[in-house]
């Protein structure tokens, strides 16, 4: 036992420590609405680690895991004025939460790029603020209009537009300084668990799926893009969870847009969070669980053979269009 200690705590001294170097960007995604209109200086906000950070690159071992929380704050919020100007919103990056509780602060980061779609408003500028956008049609009455008297004063435009950010925006964040993470070896070999080990269940072998079969198992999302299959097919391993996010995604959201916090369970697989931003695709999972734990069952055996089946799929409906 003493032995075995000693070796453990030796494993855990020569861990290594490995660098995520400044200038790698984090992509996130907004778990609240954002508006200049009704958020204040220093509140606090909750972003969502979209992809996994490696070493290396996109094949090195997963540094900081998908679904990590990323905690900012807003620096500055500042609404349009009713002459000039336009709305500010400066926010700042605190610290990353890891699923299993590892916690990076004193993070500095900066804001790059907005992803940008319908419903939202705003532009990053070079120090990493977000401005809102033009007023024209205010802009254009004062040029065409200039007020003269107190009257025309009074009736002026309403102030500028609002930054508007909804819930699920995806956000580029860029790392000033570096993150060190400290890689933990398996200690599970040296340290014994106890004296008297029972006895341990046999596991069943999973018996892979035949290459027709898994054709016709696939063929209902082999056209999906792959960003959403890569997701996709480790989600269907987890069938109850699936369930449960499609509840969440489909509740009431309030005036601002944002989903309830009750029923977001932060335990879920990284792969089923990351379904979330796909709110029709969950209710179809939903709908056939049957078909979804079959799939999660085949890619756990053979993700290669999975993956071929989608591609048979692919060449056979191109070849269909031609």
């Amino acid at each position: 036992m003493l032995i075995a200690s000693f070796t453990a705590i030796l494993l855990a001294a020569a861990a290594p420590e490995m660098m995520i170097p400044p200038g790698t960007i984090l992509p996130v995604i907004l778990n609240e609405t954002l508006n200049t209109a009704k958020v204040q200086d220093n509140d606090p906000v909750l972003f969502s680690l979209a992809d996994d950070v490696r070493a290396g690159g996109h094949r090195g071992p997963v540094l900081i895991p998908r679904g990590s929380n990323v905690v900012g704050r807003v620096l500055r919020s500042q609404r349009a004025g009713h002459f000039i100007g336009r709305s500010q919103m400066d926010i700042g990056i605190e610290e990353i939460i890891t699923p299993a509780g590892d916690v990076y602060d004193g993070v500095s980061a900066r804001i790059i790029d907005v992803g940008k779609r319908k419903g939202e408003k705003g532009e990053v500028k070079a120090d990493g603020g977000i401005q809102g956008p033009v007023h024209r049609t205010r802009d254009t009455f004062l040029l065409l209009f200039p007020p003269t008297t107190l009257v025309q004063l009074l009736s002026i435009p309403k102030r500028g537009p609002d930054i508007v950010l909804p819930v699920e925006t995806r956000l580029y964040v860029k790392l000033m300084t570096p993150i060190y993470v400290e890689t933990r070896p398996a200690l599970s070999a040296a340290v014994p668990q106890g004296p008297f080990p029972g006895p341990q269940p046999v596991p069943q072998p999973l018996v892979p799926t035949p290459a027709v079969s898994l054709e016709t198992l696939v063929a209902p999302v082999a056209l999906y893009p792959d960003a959403i299959l890569r997701d996709l097919f480790p989600a269907c391993a987890h069938p109850l969870e699936i369930v449960q996010a499609n509840q969440w995604v489909h509740q009431i959201r309030d005036v601002e847009g944002s989903l309830p916090r009750n029923g977001y369970d932060y335990g879920w697989h990284p792969s089923v969070k990351a379904l979330t931003a796909y709110p029709d695709l969950l209710q179809r999972l939903g709908a056939d669980l049957n078909w979804v734990t079959r799939l999660g069952s085949a890619f756990a055996v053979d993700p290669s053979a999975v993956i071929n089946a989608v591609a048979r799929q692919r060449t056979q409906a191109n070849w269909f269009r031609t």
